[in-house]
């Protein structure tokens, strides 16, 4: 569609307790991904495909990644002369009942929405991996009747957790309501449970109203519950999408969806189907394998150095992975090393790890070891090691 009838708005304050100590220091949307990828590049590039190019990209306590991924944009066409991202400050965690802070996080989302000037906005998240065609929604949006749209993808009842948001549906096919999968009554589908995406479609008055209203009301609420509410309130037009998704909320859901990359059906249908994803480019030298090293069925950035195994794991840029040493079922993220004769598997390795040598470190597939940033270990019992399902 044309760049000026769809903006939208990105919010990376997203719940992150469960991830720890994944994001001690940067939020969900910059955590690595499949081995160059950070998960804010899936809905940038899903705005990129719909030729939006006016985003507000509301920042985190700890931005600091954010825009250094992010610089001008340009990596999603969005360093324009007019529209581009506009990033605003953290105030996810402020003293509401003061009138000026409040009247600051409305300002800020209207004075966006208002020199926008499009038709319509469109909401979203990054804990959900997905590759979502944004002009199928919009076109969807624009046959139905109400005035919100939301976007759902149904998942088995046992890939849920009780506190996941769902989609409430009618026997018509619209949602009524957002609620969590322990309270969902709505109507499944051959057992299989609306799992919301975190994504509305509105029009860009009709938000800017809601907004508006919502600054004058004498209780406070975040935009999530006034776009819930709007959900309830209109009995919103449901959009199903099909294709790969995974949803990055807990650690054992991040470990879950880097390894289901290493299968070729859901890697190609993920970053290379009709639309691809893009991220920021790094040109550097390509990895590096000794007469020594194997390598089978692993994701590899560039700039890696292997000298020892790696198997069914995931390395992000310049990793070391030192003689006789063996990565099993394992994410490395950069500038990690591995010493030599040391065994990692079944672990996330943070930016910076380092292993000692002659070390045995194992998880196991339903609780993977956690080695935090800049974390080292020497010593034989993985002194310092966290983890969390």
């Amino acid at each position: 569609m044309r760049k000026s009838d769809l903006a939208a708005i990105i919010d990376l304050n997203e719940p992150d307790d469960q991830i720890q100590p994944l994001t001690a220091a940067r939020p969900i949307g910059t955590l690595p991904f499949a081995g160059r990828y950070r998960l804010i590049d899936f809905p940038l590039s899903s705005l990129d495909h719909a030729n939006v190019r006016s985003v507000a990209i509301f920042l985190p306590k700890s931005g600091r990644s954010v825009t250094d991924h992010i610089r001008s944009g340009s990596t999603w066409n969005m360093d324009q002369i007019t529209g581009g991202i506009f990033t605003y400050p953290y105030m996810a965690g402020r003293d509401y009942e003061d009138p000026k802070l409040r009247a600051r996080y409305f300002d800020d989302y209207l004075q966006f929405l208002r020199k926008s000037s499009a038709q319509y906005t469109i909401i979203m998240g990054t804990q959900i991996v997905a590759n979502v065609d944004v002009d199928a929604i919009v076109a969807y949006h624009q046959a139905g009747e109400s005035p919100v749209t939301a976007v759902y993808k149904n998942l088995p009842e046992e890939a849920m957790k009780p506190e996941d948001l769902t989609l409430d549906m009618t026997e018509l096919g619209t949602a009524s309501s957002v609620v969590p999968a322990s309270g969902n009554r709505g109507h499944l589908k051959e057992g299989k449970i609306p799992a919301f995406m975190d994504i509305y479609l509105i029009g860009t008055i009709d938000l800017i109203d809601l907004l508006t209203d919502a600054s004058e009301a004498p209780t406070f609420k975040r935009l999530p519950q006034i776009l819930r509410e709007a959900v309830l309130e209109n009995n919103a037009n449901a959009f199903e999408y099909t294709g790969f998704l995974a949803k990055l909320n807990t650690t054992q859901r991040y470990f879950d969806a880097n390894m289901s990359m290493l299968e070729d059906q859901n890697y190609q249908a993920l970053l290379y189907s009709a639309n691809s994803i893009e991220t920021k480019n790094k040109n550097e030298i390509p990895t590096f394998y000794s007469t020594e090293s194997k390598v089978t069925n692993s994701l590899l950035g560039t700039g890696d150095f292997i000298e020892g195994t790696v198997d069914n794991s995931i390395l992000f840029r310049n990793v070391h992975i030192h003689r006789d040493a063996v990565v099993d079922h394992s994410i490395v993220m950069q500038g990690s090393k591995i010493g030599t004769g040391s065994s990692v598997k079944y672990a996330i390795l943070d930016k910076g790890v380092v292993i000692g040598s002659n070390l045995a470190l194992e998880g196991t597939p339903e609780e993977p070891l956690v080695f935090s940033k800049n974390q080292k270990v020497f010593q034989p019992d993985g002194q310092g090691v966290t983890a969390r399902a």
